[in-house]
């Protein structure tokens, strides 16, 4: 391989046979370099150049011997400038090599020197986190014996106060058992006294009622309330003359009434409709003559064309 600059050798070779062919070629042949004249017809001109073959042959020998020669010389001169830039090559290799290997051991010893160093300030951190840590430890533990007495010393605190929360609670207890008990007495006794009070009102209520009876004062009473009903009462074109109906009735104390249904009865829909009508119409009811006549249900026969 050819250095920068320099002509490759093959190519000079080249150039150099192709000189020496042209040389041989100029002596071989001679061409007269003449103005053309006037052509005499048949008229031929014949030169004749007497050729030395040996001398030719002997010319282009030393020509080939020439070209091989400069062609050894100029690839002896390749091969110079190939190993000298080979060697200037594996020279700067080296030297790389060797400045690189430098470098990297100077790259370790930096290494290994912040290491120490890190190593150094990790063991000098660690000892003093250690200290602090120990510090701690001891204050923590210092701590927790104070805390442990002052929680033992509150659960003593507790415990007898505890202890007199219960006493209290059990004497609290205890009268409110007693305060109970005594209530219940006075509640039975109480109690007793409005049965007794009740059943003695019920007995003089239902002898009233019996003398209201006898004496007919329940009949005025159950005929009053029908004669209030009928005269609310609005006959309907379908009731007959016999009409007769049960009728279902549910007052208060004040006459109110609270509800009303017809059971049995000889009328249509209408009828029975007209039958409610009239007893909510005629709400409140009459009130009894004797309170004792009273009662929250009442079964009537409504039969508004009876002379009753």
């Amino acid at each position: 391989m050819a250095a920068p600059g320099q002509r490759s050798p093959w190519v000079a070779v080249t150039l150099s046979i192709l000189v020496h062919a042209l040389i041989v070629v100029a002596l071989t042949f001679s061409i007269p370099l003449r103005s053309p004249e006037r052509a005499l017809p048949n008229v031929v001109p014949i030169d004749t150049i007497v050729v030395d073959e040996g001398a030719i042959e002997r010319q282009m020998a030393r020509l080939e011997e020439e070209a091989r020669l400069e062609a050894e010389r100029i690839e002896a001169d390749r091969l110079r400038v190939e190993r000298e830039a080979e060697e200037a090559r594996r020279q700067a290799e080296a030297e790389a090599e060797r400045r690189e290997q430098q470098r990297l051991a100077e790259q370790r010893a930096e290494q290994e020197r912040i290491q120490r160093e890190a190593e150094a300030a990790a063991e000098a951190e660690r000892i003093r986190l250690q200290q602090i840590e120990e510090q701690r430890l001891a204050e923590q533990r210092a701590a927790e014996e104070a805390a442990r007495r002052e929680a033992e010393e509150a659960a003593r605190r507790e415990a007898e106060e505890q202890a007199r929360r219960e006493a209290e609670e059990q004497a609290r207890r205890e009268a409110e058992a007693a305060a109970r008990r005594a209530a219940e007495e006075e509640r039975r006794r109480r109690e007793q006294e409005a049965r007794e009070r009740e059943l003695a009102a019920a007995l003089a209520a239902e002898d009233e009622a019996r003398r209201a009876r006898q004496s007919g004062l329940l009949d005025q009473y159950i005929r009053s309330i029908q004669n209030r009903i009928e005269q609310r009462w609005i006959r309907p074109p379908s009731a007959g003359s016999d009409l007769e109906c049960v009728v279902n009735v549910t007052q208060i104390p004040s006459g109110e009434v609270t509800g009303v249904s017809v059971g049995r009865c000889n009328g249509d829909a209408a009828v029975v409709r007209s039958i409610e009508n009239a007893v909510l119409s005629a709400s409140p009811l009459p009130q009894p003559p004797p309170p004792s006549l009273f009662s929250r249900t009442l079964v009537l026969t409504f039969k508004p064309d009876d002379s009753l």
